[in-house]
């Protein structure tokens, strides 16, 4: 009798296995042959799925709708991610097999790994049919998945454009934060450097000035990510009554500190002369040469004085930026600037800190070694209290 029960469950097993093979090959003459044989229509594979994960995966609509026929559980789901056979069809774009399951009421709103629905997925992939199916049968447009993010927001970070205008038709909302992360689908396709993208979001109402939980507004966004062309565009297409927020120094203050030229020339172009600005003091400290010689292009004051009344020498002889101290005294910077904390000079901060090179160069350029600080001291002083004894060499061999 064992052996007898053995040899039955052996069969019952072929039995399923066909049946998935028929389903996934789309032989519905086999299919039909194996269910009236007894074969269950829900009968698991090795790996959880059914008969219909498999019709649905592969596109074979008529076994679907066979299998339904007699009995196949619509939303049964797959121990793998819980997956329906409606996401296996969404995923592997199969709008047929789609159109079957929503017929026979499959669920919109059947959650998948990180929490996508159905529409999620078709967002991501950019399969509208699918979408529009979707929609049609009550799929949220503004559903979140487990992570915080919409369909559109979805949408957004793949550059899917048709999806974007169908879900924005469908009264998707552009400035939906993501409650996580607080970006939106304009932050999205910002670092991703979406043109496209970015201009329909715009052109649907989506806000220049929102910040996401890090304080970056898309334009931050997109020149964090070096995306110029979105950058450009979000320039170019501001327009006030959109942009209380909208930060223009701020941006460009964060593309000298990064070093992106070419960032910091479009904002400038922007933004007119600049006068007296800091920004040559973090241009100075970066050592970013190129940024240095197009911010004085634009009219930025060489000698500007922070709020402890240091010039952008002084920054550059403190960090050691030899190059862009260089750049600074050729065009016109004066070496024998005192700041107002201490009363320091550039070539005091140079050697205190022990920059020889800039040391070397400030000599050359007529700084005064003798001048003291506030406290009394002359480089040569500050040199040696910080046994700084490259520079002290340097000094010394002044008259």
């Amino acid at each position: 009798m064992p052996v007898l029960l053995w040899i039955a469950a052996a069969l019952v097993a072929a039995g399923v296995d066909d049946l998935h093979t028929a389903a996934r090959s789309g032989d519905l003459k086999q299919v039909q042959a194996l269910v009236g044989d007894g074969v269950s229509v829900n009968a698991r594979d090795s790996l959880g799925g059914t008969p219909l994960h498999d019709a649905a995966w592969s596109g074979q609509r008529d076994v679907a709708e066979y299998l339904i026929a007699h009995g196949a559980e619509v939303d049964a789901r797959h121990p793998d991610g819980g997956a329906t056979p409606l996401h296996y069809a969404v995923i592997t774009n199969r709008p047929d097999v789609v159109e079957l399951l929503l017929a026979h009421h499959a669920s919109v709103t059947a959650i998948y790994r990180t929490g996508e629905t159905p529409l999620h997925l078709a967002a991501s992939r950019g399969h509208v049919r699918i979408a529009e199916l979707l929609i049609a049968h009550g799929a949220d447009v503004n559903a979140r998945d487990s992570t915080g993010a919409t369909p559109l927001e979805a949408a957004a970070w793949k550059g899917e454009e048709s999806m974007l205008r169908l879900l924005i038709s469908k009264r998707a909302d552009p400035n939906c934060a993501n409650p996580n992360s607080g970006i939106t689908p304009l932050h999205a396709a910002a670092s991703r450097g979406y043109v496209g993208t970015a201009k329909i979001l715009l052109d649907a109402g989506a806000s220049f000035s929102v910040r996401d939980k890090n304080g970056a507004t898309p334009l931050d966004a997109a020149l964090q990510s070096r995306q110029m062309e979105v950058v450009n565009l979000l320039i170019q297409q501001r327009m006030p009554a959109r942009i209380e927020k909208f930060d223009l120094g701020t941006a460009l203050r964060d593309a000298v500190l990064r070093g992106q030229t070419n960032v910091v020339a479009m904002l400038i172009d922007h933004m007119g002369p600049l006068g007296s600005t800091t920004l040559l003091h973090d241009a100075a400290l970066k050592g970013h040469v190129d940024i240095i010689l197009l911010l004085l292009k634009h009219q930025a004051d060489v000698n500007s004085r922070n709020a402890q009344g240091a010039t952008p020498l002084h920054d550059a002889a403190l960090a050691g930026q030899r190059a862009a101290a260089e750049a600074l005294l050729e065009n016109g910077a004066d070496p024998n600037a005192r700041d107002s904390e201490s009363g320091a000079t550039p070539l005091h901060r140079a050697a205190s800190w022990g920059r020889r090179d800039v040391v070397e160069l400030l000599l050359a350029h007529r700084a005064d070694p003798y001048i003291k600080d506030n406290a009394g001291h002359t480089p040569l002083d500050l040199a040696e209290a910080n046994s700084q004894s490259d520079a002290v060499e340097v000094l010394k061999r002044r008259p």
